[in-house]
């Protein structure tokens, strides 16, 4: 598959659509070299993950649902819970996103989100080109400090949300676009008259 058909083809399908089968080391070991090679402005390389497979999964439920609910610990019947662990057991992997900025004062904060959001990407067109469903979450409980607590961040890092990873199992979806041609303005350099 070619680079622009990869592109075309990236979809995001969602943890509910996906199948339990186990995804093999090797897939996502290629999917973090993928990322690795996001552009980072000043070569501060900000993205980090933290990957949730088998049960590891359902603490990681439990701690979105408390923050959603505002009660720790919750209860093993509350339908928050219930919802997120569904969808937590539906993926076979959980990719916690996480932005560590730089210090550096040169380094603007929006250089090191736009650093993480294109190694996420680049993972998405790798699980795509690889036959990989992907979905990126986040949501307020994605920020929550308790859910920081949880995935050892301390700030200035942060969590972005949480990228899923699994066999699609429904067809591929269809995608559509406007045309491209109503967003780009094209400018000719002109002389100037002084």
């Amino acid at each position: 598959m070619n680079i622009m058909d990869v592109i075309r083809l990236r979809r995001s399908i969602k943890p509910e659509s996906m199948k339990a089968d186990p995804v093999a080391r090797d897939l996502l070991d290629q999917l973090f070299e993928a990322a690795n090679w996001a552009p980072s402005h000043g070569r501060t390389e900000p993205w980090r993950f933290v990957v949730f497979t088998d049960d590891a999964r359902l603490d990681l439920a439990r701690v979105l649902a408390s923050a959603e609910v505002g009660s720790s610990p919750v209860s093993e019947t509350d339908p928050t819970y219930l919802k997120l662990r569904q969808k937590m057991t539906n993926a076979p992997v959980v990719i916690a996103i996480i932005c560590a900025p730089s210090p550096n004062p040169k380094i603007e904060p929006h250089e090191e989100l736009a650093s993480v959001a294109m190694a996420v990407q680049n993972m998405h067109l790798c699980a795509r080109a690889l036959g990989l469903g992907g979905f990126w979450s986040s949501g307020k409980k994605a920020f929550h400090p308790a859910v920081a607590s949880f995935l050892e961040v301390a700030p200035p890092a942060h969590c972005l949300g949480f990228f899923y990873v699994g066999w699609p199992a429904i067809p591929w979806p269809k995608g559509e676009r406007g045309s491209v041609t109503h967003k780009v303005t094209w400018r000719n350099r002109t002389e100037l008259s002084i």
